[in-house]
């Protein structure tokens, strides 16, 4: 409790030390001609990089790259903390949403079980608040590609964070940039699809987006329509679910497959073994009857950053 308390103090820390930059000590321009690059009209991207929606949140960079990997507990370090509740939640779930799912089984080979287990994870059966600007989570980790940026960024956070001058962590940043640029231009692209202002998506401070926590790139690869109303949205419940079934699928899930294939293809809808280990441990825990024991874990403590 210690640990987590002390976490949550150095991150409010630096959520504070956030607000004393502004927009001006930065420029714009460096996003600018990265977008434009890759195919966005410059009137739009210059219209959105001046909104006052986004805000400069250096924090949002420093939660990716020290705590965006998920973390078991002190009694079970390779699984994540799970409260019951949510287990039987999932099974309500799945009794609710039976047809839908079985049709999903029927055309992916998806169980019930394991569409619900990710749900229970990602946004806790779609339950979650969305707290962060997804533009602004993009365009700030984007800006650790600016030398400047991330000069002034080590300057501000290295004494607590001395791994931000190691090289494996520099490297790590520069990937993280570039991906959060791709993302941007995908999630353009998915609002301008579903006909929505990117700058009001809410999602995770790793831009993860709907109760699936699809990032924009995947979504845009494997989303489908759920719900037959001619448009597949990250945000629609339905869309989603199929969306999931669909991507389990072409990562190689099948209920008939070795566990061995099972987990690798968990894997790639979150490249963590904590995160594969929950996951199938709700999948069994959802395939059996009766009253979930309540020392099978405790509470839930989940950061929401999917297929990363």
């Amino acid at each position: 409790m210690k640990k987590k308390i002390t976490g949550f103090v150095i991150l409010i820390h630096v959520f504070l030390c956030a607000f004393s930059w502004a927009w001006d000590d930065v420029s714009r321009a460096f996003i600018e001609e990265r977008l434009v690059e890759k195919g966005l009209e410059r009137a739009f991207v210059q219209n959105m990089l001046y909104d006052s929606r986004i805000s400069l949140r250096p924090d949002i960079a420093i939660q990716n790259l020290f705590y965006s990997s998920p973390q078991g507990s002190e009694k079970k370090p390779y699984v994540m903390d799970i409260n019951p509740k949510y287990i039987e939640d999932g099974r309500l779930f799945i009794k609710d949403n039976h047809e839908f799912l079985s049709s999903l089984e029927s055309r992916y080979g998806t169980s019930p079980q394991i569409i619900t287990a990710i749900l229970i994870v990602e946004s806790r059966l779609g339950s979650y608040p969305m707290p962060f600007n997804v533009v602004t989570a993009y365009v700030n980790l984007a800006l650790l590609l600016d030398p400047d940026y991330f000069k002034r960024v080590q300057g501000l956070y290295a004494d607590r964070y001395p791994l931000l001058n190691d090289e494996v962590i520099i490297n790590r940043a520069h990937r993280r940039a570039r991906w959060a640029l791709d993302e941007l231009y995908h999630l353009v692209r998915i609002a301008h699809e579903l006909d929505v202002d990117p700058l009001n998506i809410m999602g995770s401070f790793a831009g993860a987006m709907g109760p699936a926590q699809f990032i924009p790139s995947t979504f845009h690869s494997y989303g489908v329509d759920g719900d037959g109303d001619g448009i597949a949205s990250p945000f629609n419940m339905k869309d989603a679910k199929a969306s999931m079934a669909h991507y389990l699928k072409s990562s190689g899930w099948s209920e008939t497959a070795s566990d061995e294939k099972k987990r690798r293809a968990v894997f790639y809808y979150n490249r963590s073994e904590v995160y594969v280990n929950t996951i199938m441990m709700l999948y069994e825990e959802l395939g059996k009857e009766g009253t979930v024991c309540q020392d099978v874990l405790p509470e839930i403590t989940v950061e929401f950053s999917s297929q990363k």
